[in-house]
């Protein structure tokens, strides 16, 4: 192709694809079922798209996301309470520990 200046045109620089792109293309070549991993490829997508039109649906309803979000905060406090404040050797319980001895040296 002739520029209008009557230039040469410059050569086109060859990109290299990226590291991931060529091993992606390897490993899709290895794969003996293209049909079944392409099939698996899409339900996958379908079941994402399901769940997100689930999810959205529960949170439109009026009681549902406070309810969920209680039973997360009674979980988290139950979870707190069982396996962080009361274990023996538990990280909590060390540190408060350490922090009651420093207070009562200080004092």
């Amino acid at each position: 192709m002739a520029m209008p200046t009557g230039e040469a045109p410059a050569e086109v620089a060859t990109t290299e694809l990226p590291e991931i792109v060529k091993t992606v293309q390897e490993a899709w070549e290895k794969v003996e079922d293209k049909y079944a991993v392409s099939s698996l490829v899409v339900a996958g997508a379908v079941a994402v798209w399901a769940s997100s039109g689930m999810i959205s649906a529960i949170d439109r309803l009026p009681l549902v996301p406070g309810v969920l979000e209680l039973v997360g905060i009674g979980y988290t406090g139950w979870f707190a309470y069982k396996n962080l404040v009361f274990k023996p050797d538990s990280i909590v319980r060390k540190d408060v520990n350490i922090l009651h001895v420093v207070c009562i040296s200080i004092f």
